[in-house]
């Protein structure tokens, strides 16, 4: 009895020390610390089904419109339906000075793509910084209706300029009293024509010497130019592309993934992308899809 009674005065004792209690407590506040600032792992599932990343939430696009997009191709061996052509919503120019744009309009009134015209704006704008200049762009041809194919002797649907995303830049140059329109490709035009080679990339569009421009879209523009490829080879190399295995593309302040998606046989296509994701899509008019994600 008396060795129990030694040993409960004992525990007290040492609980009731002070330098036992200062002890205890030091423990406590360790313990809090370590549950407050050691991260814990993740609980939650992977997509994969086997880590502790958290789920992604994703969706899924139904893509239509197989022969529509500033990818289409519109040649001889993959001609665009009328359908497919007019389902741009051609917006219209009349033919002369064009002040808040920064240029002119020549000979009749031109149609073009919407998105052709905002980014034809922009870059005009970018060149003349606003100000007229005694020479100034002009646009010479834009859309070129079934009706105008036929006549010329082109089978329908072949014709880039059916898409109403190709166009062809001059330059309104002084002569005499008026002015006179120039080619791209004559001397008078060299200053502009190399800025249009150096600059038409970034606002989308792909451009030869001689003045015609094609609207295609970034990053798309970037990798043709870098890689001198025309808009049929360019979807050709792009087929060999997935999802899982896609084209890596930077371009300036900006990442890019593009690959191809295959349609079916209705000239649809699905797909799963993170649900924030930011990407464009357009029909190639050859066989399905190409996509361009923006890295986040």
């Amino acid at each position: 009895m008396e060795n129990a009674n030694e040993k409960r005065d004992w525990k007290r004792g040492i609980l009731n020390n002070p330098i036992w209690q200062l002890m205890a407590a030091g423990a406590v506040i360790v313990a809090v610390l370590i549950a407050v600032l050691v991260p814990r792992r993740a609980t939650g599932k992977s997509v994969g089904g086997g880590g502790a990343e958290p789920v992604v939430p994703t969706v899924t696009h139904t893509l239509t419109g197989v022969g529509r997009g500033s990818l289409a191709l519109s040649d001889a061996a993959h001609p665009q339906s009328r359908e497919d052509c007019l389902s741009v919503g051609m917006e219209c120019l009349p033919a002369g000075w064009h002040a808040a744009s920064g240029y002119a309009i020549g000979g009749a009134s031109i149609r073009l793509a919407p998105v052709v015209l905002m980014q034809l704006d922009r870059m005009i704008l970018d060149y003349t910084g606003g100000n007229a200049n005694y020479s100034v762009p002009c646009v010479t041809s834009g859309y070129r209706d079934f009706a105008i194919q036929s006549a010329s002797g082109q089978t329908p649907g072949s014709d880039p300029a059916g898409t109403g995303y190709a166009l062809t830049l001059s330059l309104c140059v002084p002569q005499g009293d008026g002015m006179t329109v120039v080619p791209l490709s004559n001397p008078l035009a060299q200053s502009f024509s190399a800025w249009l080679a150096s600059h038409a990339a970034v606002y989308g569009f792909t451009y030869d010497s001689g003045g015609a421009l094609r609207y295609v879209g970034v990053p798309h523009a970037f990798v043709m130019l870098r890689s001198s490829l025309s808009l049929s080879a360019y979807v050709a190399a792009l087929t060999e592309k997935t999802q899982t295995a896609p084209l890596s593309v930077e371009t300036a302040g900006a990442s890019y993934s593009v690959f191809f998606v295959p349609a079916g046989k209705d000239g649809t296509a699905t797909l799963t992308l993170p649900e924030n994701a930011v990407f464009s899509a357009s029909g190639t008019n050859a066989g399905g899809y190409v996509i361009a994600v923006r890295e986040q």
